[in-house]
């Protein structure tokens, strides 16, 4: 296991789909959904949905790629002939035993996602769910000094505005409201109303000035904390 070994985290759907990996050792991917470059990853590791009750949120199970193949939904699961996809394309990942991660890695909120990339180094060190992420220097720099001042944040996470909703690289969730950050060209402040507001920070800000950009997310969290304190009066 080398620390730059490619392991893709899945999501599988139900504890059959599981059981189906462990028993049979192959995973299945549909054909129109697979991401791209799939066939690099060393290692598939599975991240379990509520559907997993006391498990749910975590990735707790991995386990070696040796090779894929392309079959039908019907000759993998030929118990369910009559599926509406049963005729449809998959990728059939070729496995090796399925393996325990202790202590597993837990998402503080449940994640609609169906791949994720990583790298063996971040997988084996991880805590939680956004450990995970392989980006840009600035990225890990400023989702550091976040984790280092104790805030609860999620990284690459929707928010919505009006009736359109888009992702942001890191959303710090505080009792007052929520301060979304993305990475951008210029620097930019908006306020979202109901206890939202939306910050774009340059790399080279993070990089050479990360001291400033910190005090512009403090300055934004008191900001939140007035305005609730004052709806309260």
């Amino acid at each position: 296991m080398n620390p730059d070994d490619i392991v893709l985290v899945a999501l599988i759907n139900t504890p059959r789909d599981l059981e189906l990996a462990t028993r049979e050792h192959w995973y299945r991917i549909p054909s129109s959904h697979a991401p791209k470059f799939f066939s690099g990853a060393q290692y598939l590791a599975f991240y379990l949905p509520r559907a997993f009750g006391a498990r749910k949120w975590s990735i707790d199970t991995f386990a070696t790629v040796r090779g894929h193949e392309l079959a039908r939904r019907v000759d993998l699961i030929p118990q369910e002939p009559n599926h509406p996809r049963a005729n449809e394309v998959y990728y059939k990942l070729q496995l090796g035993e399925t393996e325990t991660r202790e202590p597993p890695i837990v998402a503080k909120r449940g994640r609609r996602v169906l791949f994720l990339w990583t790298n063996w180094e971040k997988f084996s060190t991880a805590r939680e769910w956004n450990d995970l992420y392989l980006r840009t220097p600035a990225h890990e720099k400023l989702y550091d000094a976040l984790r280092a001042e104790n805030l609860d944040v999620e990284r690459e996470t929707f928010v919505r505005e009006g009736h359109s909703r888009y992702r942001v690289d890191f959303l710090v969730y505080l009792p007052q409201g929520q301060i979304a950050i993305s990475l951008g060209d210029a620097p930019v402040r908006e306020n979202l109303g109901k206890g939202n507001i939306a910050l774009t920070v340059t790399p080279n800000e993070i990089e050479n000035h990360l001291a400033r950009v910190q005090r512009t997310i403090q300055r934004a969290a008191r900001e939140l904390k007035q305005t609730y304190m004052e709806k309260k009066q």
